[in-house]
């Protein structure tokens, strides 16, 4: 492991390789950089309906962003959701408009991102923020219940990479902020499922930020590391008990062998009311607007942050080390 002196070959590095990059990055602040001509630069952000998401539409908005606030069921379950972040920007007069992103569908995705462009003529930053828990010991797990954190957590996110990256790549720049969890590190018992689907998105966030070094598309993954109170508890309780409901009574007979499990589980699911998710947002809002090349390529958030930062920086530093020695590196550099 090395301290914060020690040079290694990162991704900032890469970014910042390209005498292009480096000018931007010199003389225009983020925000400045992704909308010329003094245009409100466009933030695109998932899973605004509760939590993070909406305080994120809000804390955007209110720094002067032209948002597009997304969530699905627009017209349905979350329609409460919609209409008040609609009063909320008539009555401060915000730029913030709710469009139907739902993450698991490629469909939902590809006409959301479309109907963005559509309305404020690029996509400046994407913040990937939908997701949810399915709890539970994973031998009493379906692959379909397994699969629903991947296919939400990571699969979601890749799929908005598709539909936005093309639009960043034609207007020559871009930020996206894949929202993660600390627990894309440490794995928490009962929770097999979620700790996996983090870990598969921040490989493909890493990966990503790569790929798109040469494009000036900057990736960056944001580790909230507590239980922050958001809806994501009372979501993961009610998928674990759909979860049971549809136990065969092969796997039902297990539960007995998995009481303490469970009970330490639903413990486990109480948020903490000592924590504001507000300092998760204002985080992603600060590293929003950091200069372009200057952004860490994770930043962990909350009590658990010293655990876990430790374990990004030895990444980090294999990382460095392998990409030092990568044939691909003349790839990824800006021409």
């Amino acid at each position: 492991m090395t301290d914060s002196s020690t040079t290694i070959l990162t991704r900032r590095d890469l970014l910042k390789a390209g005498a292009a990059v480096t000018a931007m990055a010199a003389s225009r602040p983020a925000f400045a950089q992704n909308a010329e001509g003094g245009a409100h630069p466009v933030v695109l952000i998932t899973g605004t309906s509760s939590g993070f998401g909406r305080l994120l539409a809000e804390g955007f908005a209110r720094q002067g962003a032209h948002v597009i606030a997304t969530m699905r069921e627009v017209a349905g379950r979350n329609a409460p959701a919609a209409a008040e972040l609609h009063a909320l920007a008539s009555a401060e007069g915000l730029i913030l408009e709710v469009v139907e992103i739902d993450v698991l569908s490629e469909k939902s995705v590809a006409a959301g991102v479309a109907r963005a462009i559509e309305l404020a003529g690029r996509i400046d930053v994407l913040v990937s923020n939908a997701g949810i828990v399915v709890p539970g010991p994973v031998e009493l797990q379906t692959v379909p219940a397994f699969s629903a954190n991947l296919e939400t957590n990571m699969g979601g996110g890749l799929r908005l990479y598709r539909a936005v990256v093309p639009h960043m790549r034609n207007a020559g720049r871009g930020t996206i902020i894949q929202m993660s969890s600390a627990l894309g590190r440490a794995i928490d018992p009962m929770l097999g499922g979620y700790c996996a689907s983090k870990l598969a998105i921040e490989a493909a966030a890493d990966a990503l930020g790569y790929e798109l070094a040469a494009s000036n598309i900057e990736v960056a993954i944001v580790q909230p590391a507590g239980a922050y109170p958001t809806q994501l508890q009372a979501n993961a309780i009610r998928n674990w008990e759909a979860l049971l409901t549809a136990l065969d009574a092969a796997d039902r007979a297990k539960l007995e062998t998995y009481a303490p499990h469970i009970e330490l589980m639903l413990a486990g699911l109480v948020p903490d009311p000592e924590l504001n998710p507000q300092e998760v947002a204002d985080a992603v809002l600060t590293l929003a607007a950091m200069e372009f090349g200057t952004r860490p390529g994770r930043l962990a958030v909350g009590p658990y942050k010293d655990g876990i930062e430790p374990v990004n920086a030895a990444h980090d530093q294999l990382q460095g080390e392998m990409m030092e020695h990568s044939p691909a590196i003349d790839l990824l550099t800006l021409r």
